[in-house]
């Protein structure tokens, strides 16, 4: 696969089915898009999304490129028990709940997706949808 990078047109394309879901839903968050080394690339807080929600939703798109799974996923690993218990106490950019989504194109890790500001289920479907978009878009 040819280097791929998230553009500003793409990342207004994942923007704007971000807003026409929480729209129907009926809801406000925050969207962040990082590369794979989890920088931020785009970042864009809807209406009257809750202000926590600027950072977590860049964090959510952290967590979600480096550790190459989503922060659900992730989260499980996380709790009492798991292999990674107290990890988020420790690294302070990690999240351990549902609406961050990976890049991953032909088994490549390419960046991440953090959505928050409604609850985790619902910040969760509207990252994956934005990576649907993404993916249809580019083939």
């Amino acid at each position: 696969m040819k280097d791929f990078e998230l553009s500003l047109p793409l990342c207004h394309k994942m923007a704007e089915e971000a807003d026409k879901i929480q729209k129907e839903m009926g809801v406000w968050v925050s969207i962040a898009l990082a590369d794979r080394y989890g920088n931020l690339l785009y970042f864009y807080r809807f209406g009257d999304a809750i202000i926590p929600s600027v950072d977590i939703a860049q964090k959510k798109a952290y967590t979600s490129a480096v550790l190459r799974q989503t922060t659900k996923e992730f989260g499980k690993l996380a709790q009492p028990g798991g292999e990674a218990f107290g990890i988020n106490t420790t690294h302070q950019k990690l999240v351990i709940f549902g609406g961050g989504v990976p890049i991953i194109i032909n088994g490549k890790t390419l960046g991440g997706i953090g959505v928050s500001g409604a609850s985790a289920e619902e910040d969760e479907v509207i990252a994956k949808r934005m990576l649907e978009i993404l993916l249809s878009t580019i083939g």
